[in-house]
């Protein structure tokens, strides 16, 4: 119901756009598509979507509405010959004997993480001078579905890499077993909630002057933890972090880089303290010399997974992760999408993640 209630109030937005200033169109070349790591449980810290330099400018303002359906699944490789051995062809989701089974294995093999995640995501960004921008994000999470496990087994098929145990558990299902060093294990064998609304976020962009064609901007923010923690909707901890934008145009692309780093609270749930996650985002827009309202992007997010201190296990290497996809300009504002698959290293990322995105200037 509440987001039937932003969706109705983005409509009358629509109705009142007229201006199209420099935050989504930017020199006509466009923004980076606006999706964050999503790997589990990233998304729920504090997270900052790649954007342009330009501001909005003093009395402008945007919506945006963001879908992403993501599918992770990170097992270590003796997990996964156990579930080959242990299953006798019959899938069925983890009980209680493999919780022990994973948990007494070595520091750094004791990890498995499955489940299929949907995120929706409303911003409103207000120009307060023609410098400085302000942004609300409210996220609704969906825990659960199997939208995208059926193109995962073909994809995987194809390539001959195998299903690396998907194949020996259910669909449909979300569990968490984590063995750590401290000995505070997590285990979650049940889907905490079928959904609901996660913290909301803050954030404060500044640009800054350009220098040769090089444009620059700083932006702050902030998670508040309003959100029920024990449902997993919310690490029940502030968050603060800090984005730099270094964005530069082109006769026809467009290449950006957003850097910065997220200084998470304690994840009160599982009394876990994770480190400070640095990230990097590239990207590189090209319009469409056929279709000029059309938009093509390609970029790369590479980030340290919240848990890669507790074990060392392939969740202590870097994330990487590739976004393609298309955005059209069309008089009810910007629709995109957009596809993520994981690269290099395939244990510590989601498998894919399929994004739907709009947005208007006012």
């Amino acid at each position: 119901m509440f987001f039937f209630f932003l969706m109705a109030c983005s409509l009358v937005f629509v109705s009142c756009a007229h201006a199209q200033h420099g935050y989504f169109l930017d020199d006509q070349l466009g923004a980076p598509f606006r999706i964050r790591d999503y790997t589990f449980p990233s998304f729920l810290v504090l997270g900052f979507a790649p954007a342009p330099a330009a501001s909005l400018g003093r009395g402008h303002s945007a919506v945006e509405f963001h879908y992403s359906v993501i599918s992770d699944f990170q097992v270590s490789p003796e997990v996964e010959d156990y579930l080959k051995q242990s299953r006798g062809g019959i899938r069925r989701p983890l009980d209680n004997a493999d919780v022990a089974f994973i948990l007494g294995l070595p520091q750094g093999q004791s990890y498995y993480i499955d489940g299929e995640f949907s995120i929706m995501e409303f911003v409103v960004h207000w120009g307060l001078t023609e410098q400085i921008d302000l942004g609300v994000s409210a996220n609704y999470i969906h825990y659960g579905g199997k939208l995208l496990d059926g193109f995962i087994y073909d994809v995987h098929d194809a390539a001959g890499v195998g299903q690396q145990g998907r194949d020996f558990v259910r669909d449909d299902n979300v569990q968490v077993v984590l063995g750590r060093d401290d000995g505070q294990d997590v285990v979650l064998l049940n889907r905490p909630v079928s959904g609901g609304l996660s913290d909301p976020n803050f954030f404060l962009r500044y640009t800054l002057p350009a220098i040769d064609g090089w444009r620059f901007n700083f932006t702050t923010g902030i998670k508040v933890p309003l959100a029920e923690e024990n449902k997993f909707l919310s690490t029940g901890s502030w968050d603060f972090g800090f984005q730099f934008v270094i964005d530069k145009r082109f006769t026809k692309d467009a290449l950006m880089f957003n850097l910065g780093a997220v200084f998470p609270g304690q994840f009160k749930q599982t009394n876990f303290d994770p480190p400070t996650l640095p990230f990097l985002n590239i990207s590189w827009l090209h319009p469409n010399e056929h279709w000029t309202s059309t938009r093509f992007f390609l970029q790369a997010l590479l980030a340290e997974h919240p848990y890669r201190d507790l074990v060392n296990s392939e969740l202590s290497e870097l994330e990487i992760q590739l976004t393609a996809g298309l955005k059209w300009h069309t008089s009810l504002g910007i629709f995109g999408f957009g596809l993520t698959e994981n690269f290099l290293n395939f244990d510590n990322t989601p498998d894919i993640g399929l994004h739907l995105t709009w947005g208007v200037l006012k």
